[in-house]
């Protein structure tokens, strides 16, 4: 800003000043910009003495003009007129440069609202879902956790037993073992030897255990015990043991991309496989079907990269011809 302005707008300016109606706004920006705590700007006292002589200089040289009134009294006029001329410029002064210091604040401390409107929206923190997961125990088992699931085990397990306390919900493919394999999931025990299961129990006192191979044994506080086998269920409150016979591979939507293959055959891990992408698999080398494979699959990953590592486990190869797979290689011997 050039702090200047032209002969008409101090003329302007003057004019709103001396009118009566702008008094109080006046006194109120005094006030205000009296009040405030500004920069000093000292003045060297050379200048401001050259300053103030010029302006006693000029006003002497434009004496008033004489009456008959004023011509017996002349040095009291001329000292008040003086006084009166210097206090109204002076006044003046302050009040031309009282006017433009608060339009400047103004203007420079405005708020600025396009600014405000180009300003980045708050982030929002997106929450991220439980994902299913999957464990390999110290004995080779394989648990498949759902979600918020948590197992509570001692790591190595004891020379007689395997046991393992679940909260939540998880899918059990337990490796072959001469130790009794035992879940604990409230008042509710299961035992397997070696077997594949499900077990919700997200609430405790409401349990369902569904095997999907083998058996197991589901028994309550109270010395009750049922005795399950594949594609059964089994319902545990407080009070009964309901069993009844359901397909287990379609009431267990959550596990359906997973598979868990632990310590199973070639030609089970394929059989799986060709039920699920409707294959026809064949061998060249028969006794490649017998050899033992362990591995876990997500289901984010393609067809032919869940039989490449099938195959590899034991150095075999393959091939796919539309919805037709020949597994080659010796396998296992």
């Amino acid at each position: 800003m050039e702090k200047n302005c032209t002969p008409r707008e101090k003329d302007e300016l003057f004019a709103l000043i001396l009118q009566a109606e702008h008094d109080d706004t006046l006194r109120r920006l005094i006030a205000e910009t009296w009040n405030e705590a500004h920069p000093s700007y000292p003045q060297d006292k050379s200048r401001a003495d050259t300053i103030l002589r010029e302006i006693i200089s000029k006003n002497a040289a434009e004496p008033p003009p004489e009456t008959p009134t004023n011509r017996h009294s002349l040095p009291t006029v001329r000292f008040t007129s003086l006084h009166t001329i210097l206090f109204n410029r002076w006044a003046a002064c302050f009040l031309l440069f009282i006017g433009i210091f608060t339009l400047t604040r103004f203007l420079l401390h405005r708020p600025h609202h396009p600014a405000a409107l180009l300003s980045p929206p708050p982030a929002v923190t997106a929450q991220v879902q439980p994902a299913d997961r999957c464990l390999t125990l110290p004995d080779g088992s394989k648990i498949l956790l759902h979600k918020t699931a948590k197992l509570d085990f001692q790591s190595g397990f004891t020379a007689s037993r395997r046991e393992v306390t679940l909260h939540g919900e998880a899918y059990f493919d337990i490796h072959k073992d001469t130790r009794p394999f035992i879940v604990h999931t409230g008042a509710i025990r299961t035992t397997v030897l070696g077997t594949a299961f499900d077990i919700d129990a997200n609430n405790e006192h409401d349990i369902v255990i569904t095997v999907t191979k083998g058996k197991v044994k589901v028994e309550n506080d109270k010395g009750e015990f049922s005795i399950l086998h594949r594609n059964e269920r089994l319902s545990v409150d407080s009070s009964r043991l309901q069993k009844m016979a359901v397909n287990a591979g379609e009431t267990l939507v959550w596990k359906k991309s997973w598979l868990l293959f632990n310590d199973v055959t070639m030609q089970e891990a394929m059989d799986t496989l060709a039920r699920r992408y409707h294959l026809v698999v064949a061998y060249s080398n028969p006794a490649a079907q017998s050899c033992p494979v362990t591995a876990t699959f997500s289901g984010g990953e393609t067809l032919g990269e869940m039989i490449n590592v099938l195959t590899k486990i034991n150095n075999m190869n393959f091939s796919i011809d539309r919805d037709h797979v020949l597994i080659t290689g010796d396998g296992c011997k």
